[in-house]
């Protein structure tokens, strides 16, 4: 009898390995910003993609398989994000997520658009060129600017400053501006001033004093973090408190409460409409984002941030598409899986890539915010699109 339950226990012991290697998880590649000066954005995203990964290993992970995102940090340095990916590409792998940054996402971007792996870029900013193998998150950057714009001069303001950092993302903000202005619907608005400044700068005394001389009725300040607090402070020091934009990277709430001291009474930002989900009926658009509320809560994160947004939808269609293509699919079948990718509902709109925006969310995902210090929330002002709401 001890030999027989001896010779069980073997048999079982030498099965549990078998049963382990089947349950291997499927690593799923990540670079983010978890130091540096955007780490106040990097950190959000691992904190969203922890909890899609509960979230979607509940729900069977991929074809059994847990899924696991395997971050690394590139320290808000393109350097640093180049050699990561060099590492992965190494690997074999056929997709990655990230980075964080506009400038890193460059980086990246141009030593995969050919060949490959994919590149998920969490900055709105990146833009890649169609049938490419880069991938931007949320609503076009180009998007915001028209969106906010629309709302700005249908408010009436439309004597418009720009003062923007020199950095990869204060330079698309510049022209992405630019761009928006050009259209036959802003013809009657102007910029009377456009100023620049490095994101080390300490101080934008003199820009503020310049764009206070053209007496503008609206302030865009496109650049990300603390830059954003520098400009705002020089803001107040002025005595100009005019309505203000910040760029959407600046929807966060710990990061606003720092400026409660020199805030402009009226602070907007570009949002999307997981922001305003009281604007949403019910149906898929309402599910999908029930179904992020209720992630993030789980992984005890009861206030969404717009940087878990841009992180959230692209796991979730990459995780969809490696569930449909098989346990090794080669990086030109990720490409196209995602850019057939329709018909699913994302946290801001139905997601459809087939336009080969490379994105797949259209204007209609934006909604402009009004930062609401007293309350500690972002209220919504304008209808997806940016036209004010009624």
């Amino acid at each position: 009898m001890k030999k027989l339950i001896a010779g069980l226990l073997l048999g079982v012991l030498s099965i549990a390995p078998v049963c382990a290697q089947a349950a291997e998880p499927y690593d799923i590649n990540v670079i983010l910003s978890l130091t540096g000066y955007a780490a106040f954005i990097g950190t959000q995203e691992a904190a969203s993609l922890g909890a899609l990964e509960a979230v979607e290993n509940k729900a069977g992970g991929i074809n059994g398989r847990p899924i696991k995102f395997v971050i690394t940090d590139d320290a808000s340095n393109p350097v640093n994000a180049v050699q990561l990916a060099n590492g992965i590409i190494a690997k074999g792998a056929p997709l990655m997520l990230g980075p964080t940054l506009t400038s890193n996402c460059d980086a990246v971007y141009a030593i995969v658009k050919t060949n490959g792996p994919v590149e998920y870029c969490f900055s709105p900013a990146l833009h890649p060129a169609p049938n490419t193998y880069g991938f931007s998150a949320g609503a076009s950057t180009a998007d915001l600017a028209i969106a906010t714009m629309r709302y700005f001069r249908e408010r009436g303001w439309k004597r418009m400053a720009l003062i923007s950092s020199t950095d990869a993302s204060g330079q698309d903000g510049e022209n992405v501006v630019r761009n928006a202005l050009t259209l036959p619907e802003n013809k009657s608005v102007t910029l009377v001033a456009n100023e620049h400044f490095a994101i080390a700068d300490v101080s934008v005394g003199a820009q503020i004093a310049r764009i206070k001389a053209a007496d503008p009725q609206v302030i865009i300040a496109w650049t990300t973090g603390t830059p954003s607090g520098t400009v705002l402070r020089a803001l107040h020091d002025a005595g100009l408190d005019v309505p203000v934009l910040l760029n959407a990277g600046n929807i966060v709430r710990a990061q606003l409460r720092t400026y409660a001291t020199f805030a402009p009474t009226q602070l907007y930002l570009p949002g999307l409409r997981f922001l305003a989900p009281n604007l949403v009926r019910s149906g898929p658009l309402k599910e999908a984002q029930q179904a992020f509320f209720d992630g993030l809560a789980a992984a005890k994160i009861p206030t969404p941030e717009v940087n878990m947004a841009f992180a959230w939808d692209p796991g979730r269609v990459v995780i969809n598409v490696l569930r449909h293509l098989g346990p090794a699919p080669t990086a030109a079948q990720v490409k196209d899986a995602i850019e057939a990718t329709h018909g699913i509902s994302g946290i801001n709109s139905l997601l459809d890539y087939r336009d080969m925006s490379q994105r797949g969310v259209p204007i209609g995902a934006v909604v402009v915010i009004r930062w609401n210090g007293a309350q500690d929330r972002f209220d919504p002002v304008s209808q997806p699109g940016g036209l004010p709401l009624k």
